[in-house]
């Protein structure tokens, strides 16, 4: 029985216990997700982006954790957002199609590609944190039907000593909390932006091998570590899904996940901060 569950071509069929823990719990890892055979190929894009050597991203290749003007090789936490869109043959490749296939069982037939990014925290960047936050902190608030699934595909292993995602499970239930900017109120100086725990938010680790995925919705209190590794990096290849009417809203207001949009964190902070 159990057969009928995981990789299927180009599918990635759940368990009924899988689905309702992301529904529950606001979060689901699955395991195996890619085989090392089918991670090669998009290793070698993954690395082409890493390494700065792709041309006219503007903000979207950056430092997630320092300043724009930051020099590349000063970069703790190198962050490529929007891959998909600065080389086109990535589009449709068959992680794309099993989270896809992951995300139309988590939300639906009208689940959209939203966003794609890559993320790499460099070894012995302690300094490379995500601060605990929601992604709808990031994003403009009164969307419409705004589930979301986003997919994040660990290319290393990933554990606490190398950064490993953190969650709060349970904590989307809750609702948005109030976002402030890790370095106080000028972005620029960091993207990052962060919430305050509570005494009663229990933090669980969650740590992968590679080729597994963990999944998790727009509201889930969640963040990672710096890389205390001296010699493993953490790469990260995230791919994130909301319904078409969403997505259809956040293009109409010229929101495209870009950090070249005209549509930014600070035109929408009224919302997030009432």
């Amino acid at each position: 029985m159990s057969e009928a569950f995981g990789r299927q071509g180009p599918d990635y069929i759940l368990t009924p216990e899988q689905i309702a823990q992301f529904h529950r719990d606001g979060y689901v890892t699955l395991h195996g997700v890619l085989s090392e055979e089918e991670l090669a190929p998009l290793e070698v894009e993954f690395g082409r982006f890493i390494r700065g050597e792709v041309p006219g991203m503007g903000k979207d290749f950056c430092d997630m954790s320092g300043p724009y003007d930051r020099k590349f090789e000063d970069f703790s936490l190198v962050n490529a957002v929007l891959p998909r869109r600065y080389e086109p043959a990535l589009q449709g490749n068959l992680y794309e199609q099993r989270a896809a296939s992951i995300a139309r069982q988590l939300l639906g037939d009208t689940a959209t590609l939203d966003y794609d990014q890559f993320l790499a925290k460099r070894p012995a960047k302690p300094d490379a944190v995500f601060t605990m936050h929601q992604d709808l902190g990031y994003w403009p608030t009164g969307t419409p039907e705004p589930l979301t699934a986003t997919c994040s595909l660990a290319l290393d292993d990933a554990d606490a000593e190398n950064g490993c995602l953190k969650v709060v499970p349970g904590s989307q239930k809750q609702g948005l909390r109030p976002h402030r900017p890790l370095m106080g109120d000028d972005r620029s100086k960091s993207h990052i932006l962060s919430v305050t725990l509570t005494d009663s938010d229990e933090v669980v680790e969650l740590p992968l091998r590679r080729g597994d995925i963990t999944v998790h919705d727009e509201l889930i209190v969640h963040g990672s570590g710096g890389n205390a590794s001296l010699d493993r990096w953490r790469r990260t290849y995230i791919v994130a899904f909301r319904s078409k009417a969403c997505v259809d809203f956040e293009r109409s207001i010229g929101f495209t996940h870009s950090h070249n949009d005209a549509i930014t964190w600070e035109t929408h902070l009224g919302a997030l901060t009432a």
